[in-house]
């Protein structure tokens, strides 16, 4: 046969032909169906997951963090270490520890507060949490008292009750004619109380000290009133612990009055600021019995002082002009280092997209429940994807485990590596899941951005609840659902710095006199304490532990994100609508409200088409198709993952230009910040051209999310 009859001859599909065909096609198509069938089945990752995770585990976790001594920020090398070959015992090769330099206040020894007649010392305030006074014989004095960053000083001068200290507490009082100016202010603690939260009464003490430097003010006491325990307290016949589930009297709440950068930019206070025990501030507060009006008299914010049930009649003062505070507060910034944990499982499919799941270790006091409960329970969580991992388990999306040092003075672990990384991040970070206080109450609350409130729900679908009214039901059928404005440890930085979607979340004590009271940030936040009152049968933790994990898996393995700008969307038109309703007869907010309404509509839209690509269906023959849906899913999943970053605004607050998110200000795990901070501070102090200023930044950014929605809506019409 010549060559160019054989050329003219016809094909003919011989069955090896046909074979080698479907061969082709069959491969062709499997590897098109990667993300469906991965090593493990979700069912059987979500079983490990939830059974991994014991009480015996992440007891001996807390044991370990709360019992090895002091670990304020700088001290914590050695419980970085364990961290560490703990997270390799489990499986995961690459933990590595990270180290930065940082600047922490420490306090000398020089700390002193007494009450003076004349020269006469009436009360010497210990400044130590004095656990035998309260008959425990555990170790409970970490540091003595102090504020991190507060101001130095040596003063003497007569003091004024002053409430919580608010910009109302002031005005109430200079209508009596009682002037702080040259005094020092008692005031009230406000933090990690749910029934002053119910009431909407917290001030962060920072702001509490500004407000008594603004009046004049010398010096600032601080100190835990009873009122914060609602009906928990000893006049109600509950004991103190270790004796009950009261406040324990000597205990000393801590904190810092800001950061790093506002110290160095000077943008704290000038004055002095001391943490006293509740117990120091009775001496204090007896002692104006009779002079001044009574607080009862000032108003509705006044009442509910309790400790009446110990001599106080909450006069408001000033004392007679004998009788003086005398305050003395001396730290010093020294140089030390800071150690995170950092571990990573590499994703296998879209490791460029990355999930890290973070809690710090740096406490105020034994810190059983903040930060501690949170550690413990992080191990759970490295140790359950450990056991996955050994099982075969891969992630498609890379995860990375952070254990930070540093959070309670501002997050001094996290911002370097933050800053250090952040390029990356706001190319790849899907999202950052955080938790502070994994347990120290019965109430579940999370707080977090839109774009995460999918997996909050899925995982708090799955998870059985520890307080169960009604068997079998979930965390999420007893919580209800409602989620707060993002924020919260170093989720602050997270979303303040790269705008990454973050999460922060807990079980917390609620309202009634089944809930323990939590004795945050003092020495009597002791593994006893968590054993006997705060989390007995160590469920909670085993709880956060669980609904961690799923979410991270829930967010590593689904071929398309599951996120929702519209929940944000709509989330942002109730704030914008909330503004409205205050403010509306100041300013012009109908091009908001605008700009809102044009988000809702491009959202629905993006959110719609993300769910047609999820529940597509490819035939087998149609695998010409793989590339081009492979390529519409990438571009959906980059969209969720840029959309958080469009608030991004690169001046930052007025108030704080190293924070960016204009959406979120910074706030703690136990209270919320309003949304739009800049506009709504503007507002509130009635600073209308400003206002309009960050209505129109609002806007702006706005504008951004919805352009971004759009373009993806003009590269679908080209696929």
């Amino acid at each position: 046969m010549t060559p160019e009859k054989a050329c003219r001859r016809p094909f003919r599909w011989t069955g090896r032909t046909i074979g080698s065909w479907f061969i082709i096609i069959g491969l062709v198509w499997l590897l098109g169906q990667r993300w469906t069938a991965s090593e493990m089945a979700p069912s059987e990752l979500q079983e490990i997951l939830l059974s991994v995770p014991s009480r015996e585990h992440v007891r001996n976790w807390s044991s370990y963090y709360t019992t090895t001594g002091p670990h304020l920020p700088g001290q914590g090398l050695r419980h970085a270490e364990w961290t560490q070959t703990r997270w390799k015992e489990f499986g995961i090769a690459d933990a590595r520890i990270v180290t930065y330099d940082a600047q922490v206040p420490m306090p000398t020894g020089r700390q002193r507060l007494a009450l003076l007649r004349g020269g006469q010392v009436l009360y010497e305030a210990p400044l130590v949490d004095d656990g035998e006074r309260n008959g425990s014989s555990e170790q409970t004095g970490f540091v003595p008292a102090y504020y991190g960053f507060s101001a130095n000083a040596n003063i003497s001068a007569p003091y004024v009750f002053c409430n919580f200290g608010s910009d109302e507490d002031y005005g109430d009082l200079e209508r009596l004619n009682i002037s702080v100016a040259g005094k020092i202010a008692v005031v009230k603690s406000t933090n990690a109380s749910p029934y002053l939260h119910s009431r909407h009464l917290e001030i962060f003490r920072g702001v509490q000290v500004a407000n008594a430097e603004a009046r004049g003010a010398v010096g600032v006491v601080l100190y835990v009133d009873l009122q914060n325990d609602g009906p928990v307290t000893e006049a109600n016949g509950f004991k103190p612990f270790p004796d009950g589930p009261a406040r324990p009297l000597t205990g000393i709440e801590r904190g810092t009055l800001g950061n790093i950068e506002d110290f160095q930019g000077g943008w704290l206070a000038k004055i002095p600021c001391m943490p006293i025990s509740t117990a120091d501030a009775i001496h204090l507060l007896r002692a104006l019995n009779t002079h001044g009006p009574l607080a009862a008299d000032l108003g509705d914010r006044w009442h509910g002082g309790a400790l009446d049930f110990y001599g106080v009649d909450y006069n408001v003062g000033p004392p007679p002009p004998d009788v003086s505070i005398h305050l003395v507060n001396h730290a010093t910034l020294r140089n030390g280092s800071i150690h995170n944990v950092i571990a990573t499982i590499p994703g296998t499919l879209a490791g460029d997209e990355i999930v890290i799941i973070g809690n710090h270790r740096d406490a105020w006091g034994p810190g059983a429940g903040d930060p501690n409960s949170g550690s413990a329970a992080l191990n759970e969580v490295v140790r359950s994807f450990g056991v996955a991992l050994n099982s075969g388990w891969r992630p498609h999306r890379t995860i990375i485990f952070a254990s930070w040092e540093g959070e309670e003075f501002g997050q001094i672990g996290s911002l370097p590596w933050i800053r250090e990384n952040l390029g990356w991040l706001r190319a790849s970070a899907v999202a950052y899941l955080n938790v502070v206080v994994a347990a120290s109450g019965m109430v579940f609350r999370a707080k977090g951005s839109p774009l995460l409130h999918k997996a909050i729900y899925f995982a708090t679908d799955l998870v059985q609840s520890p307080n169960q009214t009604t068997a079998n039901q979930s965390v999420r059928d007893v919580w209800g659902g409602q989620i707060g404005t993002a924020g919260g440890g170093d989720a602050i930085r997270f979303q303040g710095i790269p705008c990454v979607a973050t999460v922060d979340f807990g079980f917390v004590p609620g309202l009634g006199i089944e809930h323990g009271v939590f004795p945050y940030h003092t020495g009597f936040d002791t593994f006893n304490w968590m054993d006997r009152v705060g989390d007995p049968e160590w469920k909670h933790h085993v709880a956060s532990a669980q609904i961690m994990s799923l979410m991270a898996a829930h967010l590593t393995q689904t071929q398309i994100l599951d996120m929702s700008v519209t929940d944000y969307a709509i989330a942002i038109r109730g704030w914008v609508h909330e503004i409205d309703q205050k403010w509306s007869s100041k300013i012009d907010f109908s091009l908001l409200h605008n700009a809102t309404q044009r988000l809702v509509g491009a959202a629905s839209i993006f959110d719609a088409y993300a769910e047609s690509l999820r529940v597509s269906t490819k035939p087998w023959w149609k695998i010409w198709s793989t590339n081009q849906r492979d390529t519409a899913i990438r571009q959906v999943n980059k969209v969720y993952i840029d959309f958080e970053r469009k608030f991004f605004y690169g001046p930052g607050f007025d108030d704080d230009p190293s924070l960016h998110h204009v959406m979120y200000a910074p706030s703690a795990w136990h209270n919320e910040a309003p949304s739009m901070p800049g506009l709504r501070q503007s507002l509130m102090a009635g600073n209308w051209t400003n206002a309009e200023r960050w209505r129109d930044i609002v806007i702006q950014k706005i504008d951004n999310a919805t352009h971004l929605l759009a373009e993806q809506s003009l590269i679908w019409n080209e696929l």
